[in-house]
C-alpha cells in the first residue's frame, strides 16, 4: 500500500552550485523578476535562482489559481467561476486541463496496490457537444462527439474512488477501465459487484482471472419501452438478478447502492453533468480533466461523515491527513 510523501518532514535545500563548474558561489543581487541571482568566481558565471512554478508556463497568481480550482470542485460553471474570480474564461479553461493532467499523475501515483475488500462498478451517462441521437441526425462523424460514459470504481468500505475512465459503453472501454483497476488494488481476493452491462465479464476476466469475487446486479424497470432521455424521475425497479460469474460472492454484498449515490455526488459537484443545462463539455478532453478534478478532490480533499472526518484516501491508508486545493496543485 502506498503511503503518502506530501506529510514527509520538509528537508532543507540544497546549497546552490555554479551550474558550470559546480563549484561554490556567492549572492549577486537578483534578476528584473526579483529571482536571487548567483556569482561564480571560478568560471565568472552568473545565473537566476528560479523557483518551482507549479502552473507552468501561466503567469495566474497562486491565489488566483487556488480560488478557480475551488470553485470548479464545488460544481461551478466555467463562467461563474469567471464573474467570481475575475480571471478570464479562457485562461480557467486552461488552468483545469493543466490541473487534470497534475491529478492523474498524483491519483496514478497514491492510489497504487490498495487492499480492498468490496468494490462496485458502474457506467455514467452524459455527452459531449450532442447527444449520440443528434450526432445521427445530422450525420456527424467527429468520434469525440456524442455520448459519454464515465466508469467509476469504488471501495465500499473506505469510499476511495479506485479508477476512472472516459469513453464510451463498449468492451474495449470497459477492458480500459478494468486495466486502471487492476493498477490500483492489491493482490489479494476481494469481491466486486457491477451492473448487467455485458463488457464487464469479460474485462475483468481478462485483468484478474479467478483472483476475484464476481457477480451482477442486473435490474429491471418499470416503461424500458420509454425514451430514458424524456424522463425527468427515474423508473420504478420491478425486479433485481444477482447473477454469479466467477468466484464465491457474497450473496448480501452483490449492491451497487454505493457507487450510484456516488454517481449524485458526480452530477452536484461537476457541472458537465448537471442535466437540462447548457453546462455541458464542448470536447471531450475537457470532460476528462473534470472528471479528473472530481476524482482527486473527492478522494484527497472531502471528509466524510460516515468516515468520522476522514477522506476516503485516509481510510484507505494512503495519506493521514486532508489534501488543500494548493497541494493539489502543486503535488505532481
Amino acid at each position: 500500500m502506498m503511503t503518502e510523501t506530501n506529510n514527509a518532514a520538509p528537508q532543507p535545500s540544497p546549497a546552490p552550485v555554479c551550474r558550470s563548474c559546480y563549484g561554490p558561489v556567492i549572492r549577486w543581487g537578483k534578476d528584473a523578476h526579483g529571482n536571487p541571482r548567483r556569482y561564480c568566481k571560478a568560471c565568472k558565471v552568473s545565473f537566476s535562482i528560479v523557483p518551482p512554478k507549479p502552473l507552468g508556463t501561466m503567469r495566474l497568481d497562486m491565489e488566483k489559481a487556488v480560488l478557480c480550482v475551488s470553485l470548479l470542485a464545488e460544481g461551478s460553471s466555467i463562467r461563474s467561476t469567471e464573474r467570481v474570480s475575475g480571471v478570464h474564461r479562457d485562461t480557467i479553461m486552461r488552468l483545469l486541463r493543466l490541473t487534470g493532467e497534475k491529478c492523474d499523475t498524483l491519483l496514478s501515483t497514491l492510489v497504487r496496490n490498495v487492499e480492498v475488500k468490496d468494490v462496485q462498478c458502474d457506467e455514467l451517462w452524459c455527452f459531449v457537444g450532442m447527444k449520440e441521437k443528434t450526432k445521427v441526425r445530422k450525420a456527424e462523424t467527429n468520434p469525440e462527439i456524442g455520448d459519454a460514459y464515465t466508469f467509476l470504481a469504488v471501495e465500499r468500505d473506505s469510499k476511495l474512488l479506485l479508477a476512472h475512465h472516459v469513453g464510451r459503453r463498449t468492451s474495449e472501454d470497459a477492458n480500459m477501465f478494468a486495466a486502471k483497476l487492476s493498477g490500483a488494488v492489491g493482490a489479494g481476493r476481494f469481491q466486486v459487484s457491477t451492473d448487467g452491462f455485458d463488457g464487464y465479464p469479460a474485462a475483468l476476466e481478462s485483468h484478474f482471472g479467478g483472483q476475484i469475487d464476481y457477480a451482477m446486479l442486473i435490474k429491471s424497470y418499470s416503461g424500458e419501452g420509454l425514451d430514458s432521455e424524456r424522463r425527468y424521475s427515474p423508473p420504478s425497479i420491478i425486479a433485481t438478478e444477482k447473477r454469479v460469474i466467477s468466484g464465491s460472492p457474497e450473496e448480501s454484498k452483490v449492491c451497487t447502492s454505493h457507487v450510484e449515490r456516488l454517481n449524485l455526488h458526480v452530477r452536484m459537484m461537476s457541472r458537465r453533468f448537471t442535466r437540462l443545462t447548457t453546462g455541458f463539455s464542448k470536447k471531450r478532453d475537457n470532460l476528462r480533466a473534470a472528471v479528473s478534478l472530481f476524482v482527486a478532490s473527492y478522494n484527497l480533499t472531502w471528509s466524510h461523515r460516515t468516515l468520522k472526518g476522514c477522506t476516503p484516501a485516509m481510510a484507505a491508508g494512503v495519506c493521514r491527513k486532508p489534501w488543500s486545493v494548493r497541494e493539489l496543485l502543486t503535488a505532481a
